[in-house]
């Protein structure tokens, strides 16, 4: 399924550049934390932006679910302008958004307190510095991890508020296109679309009512 392949640009053309020493211009680093008069808006700020590992998750992910954080993620303007690069190549204020969606699903644990099958993936592969995948390997361990997924009503629900999220707003959609490798605006919704699609469907929401009757109820 074509879906896999745009779901996997989005996912490392923004986490994973973040989380690995690629070179994403990201405006004045040193101005940028000067320029925050809160520091632990600075930490809430450089959390998202850092990435997650499995060294970091359980404290990533707590430090992204606090009041403190929360509350500054509802007040992206206050960001420092120098934290930004200009020409919207690279992190902006749009960036900032989507990395927070994305923090929000990628932090949900499955019924068994383990992670949902596709963070689980990023994590443990794409986002690993010699990752050197190729693209057939990468769209049959992405398309395996979203129907994975369908095992769990937790990570589903939260897969599908991400993709719809995405879905509806057109200014991140248009961060991700001008950051990515030419995937057009229209891709990435056919991909969110065939993805809600393949979540939404009875065979997947089947599979969450198995699962839950034979491992958990």
């Amino acid at each position: 399924m074509k879906f896999s392949t745009n779901i996997l640009t989005l996912l490392v053309a923004t986490t994973a550049a973040f989380s690995r020493n690629v070179p994403v211009k990201r405006g004045d680093p040193e101005k940028c934390y000067s320029e925050f008069k809160d520091k632990d808006d600075w930490n809430c700020f450089h959390t998202i932006i850092c990435g997650l590992t499995n060294e970091n998750f359980d404290e990533g992910c707590k430090t992204y679910a606090s009041e403190k954080c929360q509350k500054f993620y509802n007040e992206i303007d206050k960001i420092p302008e120098s934290c930004f690069y200009s020409n919207k190549k690279g992190l902006t204020r749009d960036g900032v958004r989507q990395l927070v969606a994305q923090y929000k699903y990628m932090c949900v644990k499955d019924e068994k307190d383990r992670l949902c099958p596709l963070p689980d993936l990023s994590i443990n592969y794409f986002f690993k510095p010699n990752f050197s995948g190729t693209k057939e390997e990468v769209d049959r361990n992405t398309l395996e991890a979203t129907e994975e997924t369908c095992y769990s009503k937790k990570c589903t629900d939260a897969e599908i508020e991400f993709n719809r999220s995405m879905l509806n707003d057109q200014k991140i959609l248009e961060w991700m296109f001008t950051n990515s490798n030419d995937t057009s605006i229209e891709d990435f919704k056919k991909s969110f679309e065939e993805t809600l699609n393949l979540l939404t469907s009875k065979n997947c929401t089947d599979k969450a009512v198995i699962f839950f009757e034979l491992y958990i109820n």
